[in-house]
């Protein structure tokens, strides 16, 4: 059984790979990240890897902004009653096979896949990787509807509540990896700079802030966010980072992995990923300020872009 386990959210579902080489070679991983978690979700899951590997050695986890906003509720897929089973229940089982809703779901997929029109498979190991590594529609329209998504859609960025209860499932994954000797790393998804400057827009830079001075009191912190030479690349037709707005592609991934786990260290970019903790936030904090005040001087187009894509939203809102 696996003794590796990634969790997060889509970013981290589509972008690392559970049989990384940093990750202990010759070793199995799985990758049980979720689309569009909160972190009560996320912990859930957690706990659930912990019961069906006990001997669980290394945990990941990827973590976004939205994922402790109060107002994010549970996927409605998310079943509490499957949580720590060994087993799949038998009537689950029927449900998931065998209903009218699976049979239907079951004819869509195998549709999709002789028509070869399937976006999103998974692999095995868990990790979710897009067919035929190609964005599913231009990149330039693929960011702008990612970005409005999140400026408008409940749970992200239209409206939010930083979640102590959210906060408190962080500490208590960490408490429980101190407890049994599980190696821990947490770290801040590296969406595009564009995603940042939408948290702007929205008048939430603050409270992202906030979030971040909350989570090293947590733990240490591990920040690929900001506006960095990954995270700024300049948006076209052809980029060698991301999908879209919010994910990031598995060159990436490796990347983060790298400098998680010391891993062929010279492959990382100087400036691609910061340790934070309650000694280095506040100076962290400036420097991505002024990174940002830096970057916005040479990409006025972009922050206007977002700053139309947002009045828009608002105006489609009223």
């Amino acid at each position: 059984e696996p003794n590796k386990t990634i969790l997060g959210s889509s970013r981290t579902d589509l972008g690392l790979n559970p049989n990384h080489p940093g990750l202990e070679p010759g070793k199995s991983g799985y990758n049980l990240a979720l689309v569009g978690p909160n972190m009560y979700e996320v912990k859930r899951y957690f706990d659930h890897a912990l019961t069906n590997q006990p001997d669980l050695k290394t945990v990941v986890i990827g973590i976004d902004f939205f994922m402790f906003n109060d107002l994010k509720t549970n996927a409605p897929d998310f079943k509490e009653s499957l949580i720590n089973q060994e087993t799949i229940p038998l009537q689950e089982l029927i449900n998931s096979t065998l209903s009218l809703n699976a049979l239907n779901a079951s004819r869509a997929t195998l549709s999709s896949s002789i028509n070869s029109k399937a976006y999103f498979l998974y692999d095995a190991n868990g990790r979710r990787f897009i067919y035929n590594n190609k964005p599913k529609k231009p990149l330039p329209a693929g960011f702008q509807e990612m970005l409005k998504g999140l400026m408008t859609s409940e749970g992200y960025y239209k409206e939010y509540r930083l979640s102590d209860s959210f906060l408190n499932d962080l500490q208590d994954i960490v408490d429980t990896c101190k407890e049994k000797g599980i190696e821990l790393k947490v770290f801040i998804s590296p969406s595009h700079a564009t995603q940042w400057e939408s948290l702007r827009v929205t008048r939430l830079w603050p409270v992202f802030e906030e979030w971040k001075r909350r989570l090293v009191e947590i733990t240490p912190v591990w920040d690929f966010s900001g506006y960095n030479s990954i995270t700024t690349e300049a948006i076209s037709e052809e980029m060698k980072n991301y999908w879209d707005s919010s994910h990031y592609r598995e060159e990436v991934g490796d990347l983060i992995l790298n400098r998680l786990f010391s891993y062929q260290a010279h492959t990382v970019p100087e400036d691609f990923g910061v340790l934070i903790t309650p000694d280095n936030v506040e100076s962290h904090l400036g420097k991505v300020r002024n990174e940002r005040e830096s970057w916005a001087e040479t990409n006025g187009d972009i922050v206007k872009l977002v700053e139309d894509l947002n009045q828009k939203s608002e105006i489609a809102s009223k």
